[in-house]
Parts: structure tokens; C-alpha cells; sequence
């Protein structure tokens, strides 16, 4: 492991020095939803990258080489905040030459969420903390604002064309947070089911239960997973939400267990608008 650390600083280093200039034109995120909301932002005039790799984990994420070169090499790298690879990755980046690259806390200003997430702290991050902010429609206005701001820092000659198309995006996750809204009010205080707790801020912002049937990192005894679905059964749960990086005949028989409906909605997908309403329909 130590040996495959050295060959990546070096490669690292030799993006530096060997022609491999940052370039102003590219950014990098952490998860595919931030390059939607970004690259509304920052419109054809920039190029996106995501680190984390389609249908990985992002609990035991390990940042590839090429990944972590092409963060390098970007004019700044937008960490959505509380995800357990991002401080590791920033550390390893600095290691490598990068100390300078701009970071930017997409999620600075959001309410954040304790106790409803509980797995082993990585890097300093608080184990009680809910790290799956994007869940949240009126959150994703808070992290949109944050890219505005950084991009008019980055280009303050194109503030304007930035400053615009975040208005109409805010105005677009206005509607859909109204939308969404409108759908759950008779469903208020009911209950949902998901395997890990990551639309807690989905939940808060509707009025809605959430109930996990496990936690991060953690497995439950098999009594106290009985118990999960026999409090599936008696809240009147009629649905749980599944997620691609969970297994999903596993996550099927769970639900045949607790007497709800299986609906995969893929929280880290870039169509983020749509798996918001896909999560809403479910509960619907």
C-alpha cells in the first residue's frame, strides 16, 4: 500500500512540473448531483469532472490515481463536504504538490443533521453527523449559491453569465421544491423505509419518518433487525427506498419482509431533479 502511495506522489508531482499545468477550465467535484447543479452554473465554458466512480460506494470510496490526477489539474475541486474520502483525498493531493489547488466546501451555510448517522468517523468527521446533504432540494439551493460565489471568484469576467444561470436554476429548484411539497402534504408524519439513512434531509424537509433499517459501517444483530421490520410494520410503512451500491436482492427480500413496495431511486445519480421526484412518487 505504501509502495502504490510513492508511484502516485510521484505521478502527482510529475503532472506539476512535466507541462501538466492546471488548467482553468476544469473543475472537479465529488459526486455526480454537484456536477449537475455545477455545470448549470458555469455553462459550456468549463469542463466537470466527478471523483467518485459510477455505482461506488461512497462510504469505502478509494480515490484512483487517475481520479485524484484529474482533481490535480483542475483550477478548483469542489468537495461536497462530509463524505469520508474528501479529507483523505485533500491530505493525499497536498502530499502530492497540491497544497495549492482551491478547495471549495460546497455545503458551507447548510443546517446539518446529527444523530440520524451513526458509523465510525474517517478523517476527523463527526460519526453522528449526516453526510448525505444533497438529499435535500431546499440544501442543493445553499450548495448552488456556494458554486456561484466561487465561480465569479474564479472568473469574475463571466460573473455575469454565472450569476444568471444560478437565478434560473434557484428559480427551477424553487419550483420542484414546491412540486415536491405540494405531492407529500397529505403525507405528512408518514413513514419510508431505507436501508441506510440517507434522505434524512428529504425527511426533515418534508414532514416525512424515516426509518432505517440499518447504519453505516455497522452490522445488526438479527433481534434487532426483527425489530426494524416488526416497527416497519406497525408505523405503516408502504414503501422503501432502495439504492444501486446496495444489494439489491438482498434489499428486496427486506421489503418482501416488511410488507412494503422496493422503488430504487440512485441518490448519487447526475439526473439528481428526477431521482428527487422519483424519491416523492415513491412516498406518494
Amino acid at each position: 500500500m505504501k509502495l502504490q502511495w510513492i508511484v502516485v506522489l510521484v505521478a502527482m508531482l510529475s503532472l506539476q512540473s512535466c507541462g501538466g499545468k492546471r488548467s482553468d477550465r476544469t473543475l472537479t467535484v465529488s459526486i455526480e448531483p454537484q456536477r449537475y447543479l455545477l455545470e448549470r452554473i458555469a455553462g459550456d465554458g468549463w469542463k466537470v469532472n466527478t471523483m467518485l466512480a459510477n455505482g461506488a460506494d461512497p462510504e469505502n470510496f478509494d480515490p484512483p490515481m487517475s481520479a485524484m490526477k484529474a482533481a490535480m489539474g483542475s483550477a478548483a475541486y469542489f468537495r461536497i463536504g462530509y463524505m469520508p474520502f474528501e479529507n483523505a483525498l485533500i491530505d493525499r493531493m497536498a502530499e502530492g504538490g497540491g497544497s495549492n489547488l482551491r478547495i471549495v466546501d460546497s455545503s458551507e451555510g447548510i443546517e446539518l443533521l446529527h444523530g440520524t448517522h451513526e458509523c465510525d468517523s474517517h478523517d476527523g468527521h463527526d460519526g453522528d453527523l449526516d453526510p448525505h446533504v444533497w438529499s435535500s432540494v431546499k440544501n442543493a439551493g445553499v450548495i448552488a449559491a456556494n458554486m456561484c460565489r466561487a465561480l465569479v471568484e474564479l472568473d469574475p469576467d463571466n460573473a455575469g453569465l454565472y450569476e444568471e444561470n444560478y437565478r434560473h436554476l434557484q428559480a427551477e429548484l424553487d419550483s420542484l421544491d414546491s412540486e415536491i411539497t405540494r405531492k407529500l402534504a397529505p403525507k405528512t408524519g408518514a413513514t419510508f423505509v431505507t436501508w441506510h439513512p440517507s434522505l434524512s434531509y428529504f425527511a426533515r424537509d418534508y414532514s416525512l419518518r424515516q426509518l432505517s433499517l440499518g447504519s453505516e459501517g455497522k452490522e445488526m444483530s438479527a433481534e434487532a433487525f426483527r425489530d426494524k421490520i416488526d416497527e416497519a410494520r406497525n408505523a405503516g410503512a408502504e414503501v422503501m427506498i432502495v439504492q444501486p451500491e446496495v444489494d439489491l436482492t438482498r434489499s428486496l427480500e427486506v421489503a418482501r419482509q416488511a410488507g412494503v413496495r422496493a422503488v430504487e431511486v440512485n441518490l448519487l445519480g447526475y439526473d439528481w431533479p428526477e431521482q428527487m421526484r422519483r424519491v416523492a412518487e415513491a412516498i406518494d
